[in-house]
C-alpha cells in the first residue's frame, strides 16, 4: 500500500500557521498601543474586546481537535446518532444569556469562582477553583495528543516529536500576549479551522458523486440513525443522551466555565455578550455539523475498504487524516491547510485553558495568600510563570492519553468527573438561597468523588475488555493488494456500553455522567444545609441570584448588605480612576501639585 505523505509545500503552509501566531502573541506584547502588563489587560483585555474576536475565540475554545476528528470517526464507527447534540447547543445558549451571564456581568468579577466566595465563603471558593484546575489538566493533553496524532499520520513524524513543538508556540504567545493575543490567534484560527474542513468535505463530495450518493451509501451501511427513542440509560447513544444529558455537559462547559465567563466580561455590555453567546451557537452549529457529514463522506469513500482492518491506520481517530492523504494528498498545500486547521483547532483549545487557568490559580490561590497587595508589575511576572508551568504540565500529561479509549468518549468522561460538581455549586448559589456554604462544600465534593469513581472505573472496566459492542458493520470487498483481516475486532475502538452482567454505574452512558454530578451535588448540598441550619433567603443580596426566580423570594431584608469588594477589587477599581482622569479634558488641572490626585509608591 502506498502512504502518502506530507511535502515541502504543506510543511511551508503549516509552519506559517505556527509563525504568524506566535507573531500575534509578540504584537501585543511588544508593539500594541496597550501592553499586556495589567491584571485587567491579561486577563479581561481592558474590558474593551469587540464581538467578531470574542465569538471566533469562543468557537474555536470549544471546538477542539477532539471534535474535528472524533466526531467523524464517531458517524464512521457508530453511526450518527451522536450528531443530535446540536439541538441542545440553541437550548444551552438561551439558559446561558437569561440566567447565568446577567449575575456574573453585574458582579463584575475576574474569576468565575470568585462569586462562590461572594454566595457561600472562601472554602467553597477554593473548591470550585481546584476542580476547575483538575478539569482542565485532564482535558488539555487530550486536546493536545489529538492533532499530534493526526500529524504523526500524515507526516510519519512521531507524535512525541511534535507535540512540545507546537505546545512550545502556545506556550509562547499565551505567555507574551495575554487574553488578546489568545482572542486574535482564535480568530485565526478558526478560519483555518472552518477552511479546511468545508474544503475536504466539498471535495470529497463532488468525488463521490453528489449528497445524494453519501447519503444512500451510509444508508445501506446502517449509519443513519438519529431518533433511537429508547430510554435505557446504559445504551451509550439514544436520541435522550445526546439532546437531554448533553445539554447539561454543555451548559456546564459554557455557563459556569471561567474561559467562557471571562471572554463575555472582556465586552462592554451585556447585549453585545449575549449577542457574542447567540453567534458562538450557531458557529458551533455549523462546524459540527460539518464534522459529522465529514464522517459520512468518508464512510461513502471507504465503503468497501475499511482502512482500521486492513491495517492501514492504527486507531478510528486516524480516519480524516488518513481520508485526506487519500483523496487530497496530490493537491499542493491542501494537507497543509487541513493539518493547520486541527492544529488551529487544538490550539485555541490549549490557549484558551492555559490563559482561563492562570486567572484562576493567580485570582483564587495566589492573590488570598499574599498578605499585602501585589503591585501590577509582580502580577503581571507570575501570570507569565504560571502560564509556562501549567503548560509543561499539560505536555507531560500527554504519554497518558494515547492509552485511552475513543476521543468523544474519553474526553467527555474525564470532563463529566468536575463539570457535575461545578454546575451543581453555582447551580445552588443561584437558584437555592437557603443552600449554606457547608451544605455546598459537602455536596461538590460528593459529586467530584462519586462521579470520578464511576468514570474512572468505566474507563478500567472498558480496558479490561469487560464493556464490549462491536461497532457497525464494514466491508473490506474492494481492496486491492495484499492484507490480513484480524479474526476479531481491534479492542482500541470498542467504547460502547453493553448491557450484561457489568457493575450497573459503569454501563452508564458517558453522556448522562454531569447530570448525575449536579444532580447529586445538589440534593446532598441541600439535605446537609438542612441539619445545619438553612440559610434565611431575605438575607442573601438579590445580585447574588438569577433574575429569574426573584419574583418568588420573601422581599430582601433592609440589613442585606451588598456582596463585598475585596482588598483587591478596590484597588483595581482605583487604578481604574486613576486611569479616567489622566484621559480626562480636564487632565491639565493636574499638572498643578494642588490639583494632583494622591497616589501611592507601588508600580502600577
Amino acid at each position: 500500500m502506498t502512504i502518502v505523505y506530507f511535502d515541502w509545500l504543506d510543511y511551508v503552509v503549516f509552519g506559517a500557521m505556527l509563525l504568524l501566531s506566535s507573531l500575534i502573541g509578540v504584537y501585543f506584547a511588544f508593539f500594541a498601543s496597550k501592553k499586556q502588563n495589567t491584571t485587567s489587560e491579561y486577563l479581561m483585555g481592558g474590558k474593551t474586546m469587540g464581538m467578531f474576536p470574542i465569538s471566533m475565540s469562543l468557537i474555536a475554545s470549544y471546538i477542539s481537535g477532539i471534535s474535528l476528528l472524533g466526531l467523524p470517526a464517531e458517524m464512521y464507527t457508530y453511526g450518527t446518532q451522536l450528531w443530535t447534540i446540536v439541538l441542545s447547543e440553541w437550548a444551552v445558549s438561551l439558559t446561558i444569556a437569561i440566567i447565568y451571564l446577567p449575575v456574573f456581568y453585574n458582579l463584575q468579577i475576574t474569576s468565575t469562582y470568585e462569586y462562590l466566595r461572594l454566595r457561600f465563603n472562601q472554602k467553597v471558593r477554593l473548591l470550585g477553583s481546584v476542580i476547575f484546575i483538575i478539569k482542565m489538566l485532564l482535558y488539555i493533553p487530550i486536546v493536545i495528543y489529538v492533532p499530534a496524532l493526526a500529524f504523526s499520520q500524515v507526516t510519519g513524524v512521531n507524535l512525541h516529536l511534535i507535540t512540545p513543538i507546537v505546545c512550545i508556540v502556545c506556550i509562547f504567545y499565551t505567555t507574551l500576549g495575554g487574553i488578546k493575543a489568545v482572542v486574535w490567534t482564535d480568530t485565526l484560527q478558526t478560519v483555518l479551522m472552518y477552511f479546511g474542513v468545508v474544503f475536504v468535505l466539498v471535495y470529497g463530495t463532488w468525488r463521490l458523486g453528489g449528497i445524494g450518493n453519501v447519503i444512500d451509501l451510509n444508508k445501506k451501511g446502517d449509519r443513519l440513525e438519529f431518533f433511537n427513542m429508547d430510554l435505557d440509560p446504559t445504551i451509550r447513544h439514544t436520541f435522550w443522551s445526546t439532546v437531554f444529558g448533553n445539554y447539561f455537559s454543555w451548559l456546564a462547559s459554557c455557563s459556569v466555565n471561567q474561559a467562557m465567563v471571562q471572554r463575555c466580561l472582556a465586552l462592554s455590555s451585556l447585549k453585545r455578550a449575549r449577542i457574542t453567546i447567540f453567534i458562538m451557537a450557531a458557529g458551533i452549529f455549523i462546524i459540527v455539523s460539518l464534522c459529522c457529514y465529514t464522517g459520512l463522506v468518508i464512510y461513502a469513500t471507504f465503503y468497501n475498504c475499511d482502512p482500521l482492518t486492513i491495517g492501514a491506520i492504527r486507531k478510528s481517530d486516524q480516519l480524516l487524516p488518513y481520508f485526506v492523504m487519500t483523496i487530497t494528498g496530490s493537491i499542493p498545500a491542501l494537507p497543509g491547510i487541513f493539518m493547520s486547521g486541527v492544529f488551529s483547532a487544538a490550539l485555541s483549545s490549549m490557549s484558551t485553558g492555559l490563559n482561563s487557568m492562570c486567572g484562576v490559580i493567580f485570582e483564587d490561590l495566589i492573590r488570598p495568600a499574599y498578605n499585602k497587595p501585589i503591585t501590577e508589575k509582580n502580577a503581571s511576572f507570575i501570570m507569565k510563570i504560571i502560564v509556562v508551568a501549567i503548560g509543561a504540565t499539560c505536555v507531560a500529561l500527554v504519554f497518558l492519553v494515547e492509552h485511552m479509549g475513543a476521543l468523544i468518549q474519553a474526553g467527555k468522561s474525564l470532563a463529566g468527573i468536575t463539570a457535575g460538581s461545578l454546575l451543581g455549586l453555582f447551580s445552588m448559589g443561584l437558584f437555592l438561597p437557603w443552600i449554606n456554604a457547608t451544605g455546598a462544600l459537602a455536596g461538590g465534593i460528593s459529586s467530584t468523588l462519586l462521579v470520578g469513581w464511576i468514570s474512572l472505573g468505566t474507563q478500567a472496566a472498558i480496558m479490561r475488555g469487560e464493556i464490549i459492542i462491536l461497532p457497525k458493520a464494514v466491508s473490506v470487498d474492494g481492496c486491492e493488494g495484499n492484507f490480513t483481516v484480524p479474526k476479531e475486532p481491534s479492542m482500541s475502538t470498542e467504547t460502547e456500553f453493553d448491557r450484561s452482567g457489568t457493575f450497573f454505574p459503569y454501563r452508564l452512558s458517558y453522556l448522562y455522567y454531569t447530570f448525575i454530578g449536579m444532580i447529586v451535588c445538589v440534593l446532598v448540598g441541600a439535605l446537609v444545609s438542612y441539619f445545619t441550619r438553612l440559610n434565611d433567603p431575605t438575607m442573601i443580596h438579590r445580585d447574588l441570584l438569577t433574575p429569574v426566580i426573584h419574583r418568588w423570594l420573601p422581599p430582601q431584608s433592609v440589613h442585606c448588605r451588598r456582596p463585598r469588594l475585596t482588598q483587591h477589587e478596590i484597588e483595581l477599581h482605583a487604578r481604574e480612576l486613576d486611569e479616567l482622569r489622566a484621559h480626562s479634558p480636564y487632565n491639565k488641572f493636574n499638572s498643578s501639585p494642588e490639583f494632583s490626585p494622591r497616589r501611592n509608591n507601588n508600580n502600577y
